[in-house]
């Protein structure tokens, strides 16, 4: 996982290794910042004894870190624990302090499921793509009973897809989303994906029927310009760029494109 934590300079002589993410920490504003932001991927076990002489050891925090571990001996939990952390080591103000107590509240009162779901977003959004798909997965294979949260997570599962250009896998994820959720978003991306790959890709008949002529010249019109409303495909203006050029210089255009991305692929699938 890609990310940059902001430290004024290396502090201790053995680094926090989280494992969790291979990023390693160097420091107290590191650790308050990475325990914040990367909060859905803290294993139960991320307070115990590497964090303790991390503290106590490396950060020369040893009244921090015996506070930490009375607290933790009275029966805390993880979130507790993460609170007075954060708290303790002063990188964070006030008011941030009261929107991650919310946050930890928010995720202590979600369903396994739920947690799930936010971590698979959350590797979305940070483009490890492959790491989000195993995490949606997971949900898929306990066959959550709630139809609308499975047919989010086909949906999202569907986004990730297709950056790693697994665009038959992304087709079969939208349109269970699709029908199900029946959203003239979806059906969008279902469209704007088939005429992406029309020799690769079926348009099913049941999304054709669905949507107004009018609609999907709107929507083909659009795929030239292809902004803000492709945030799935992350490769909008190259895209929109491709199709712009007459059939030859199109599939050249494509060709290099795929090229390209291939080498991203291979960075992103983890």
């Amino acid at each position: 996982m890609s990310g940059l934590i902001y430290c004024r300079e290396p502090e201790v002589r053995e680094p926090y290794y989280a494992k969790e993410t291979g990023i390693s920490l160097y420091s107290a504003e590191e650790l308050s910042y990475y325990i914040v932001n990367y909060v859905l991927l803290l294993p139960e076990d991320f307070i115990g004894e590497r964090l303790y002489r991390f503290l106590g050891h490396e950060l020369g925090l040893a009244e921090l870190e015996g506070k930490l571990r009375h607290f933790m001996a009275q029966d805390a939990d993880l979130y507790q624990g993460l609170l007075l952390l954060v708290n303790e080591l002063r990188y964070y103000g006030d008011e941030e302090l009261l929107q991650f107590r919310d946050r930890l509240d928010e995720l202590r009162n979600s369903s396994p499921q739920e947690l799930l779901k936010q971590r698979g977003d959350f590797f979305l959004d940070v483009r490890q793509y492959g790491n989000a798909i195993h995490t949606y997965d997971q949900i898929l294979r306990s066959s959550p009973r709630d139809e609308v949260f499975a047919a989010w997570i086909w949906h999202n599962r569907g986004l990730a897809c297709v950056q790693l250009m697994l665009y038959e896998e992304a087709m079969d994820c939208f349109v269970r989303a699709w029908r199900v959720l029946s959203l003239d978003s979806i059906a969008k991306e279902i469209f704007v994906l088939y005429w992406m790959e029309p020799e690769l890709l079926t348009l099913p008949e049941e999304v054709r029927a669905s949507v107004s002529g009018e609609n999907q010249y709107r929507w083909k019109e659009e795929l030239t310009a292809f902004s803000k409303n492709a945030a799935y495909m992350g490769k909008a203006e190259e895209i929109a760029q491709a199709f712009s050029k007459d059939v030859i210089r199109r599939r050249e255009a494509v060709g290099a494109l795929i090229r390209e991305w291939k080498q991203e692929y291979r960075e992103m699938a983890g």
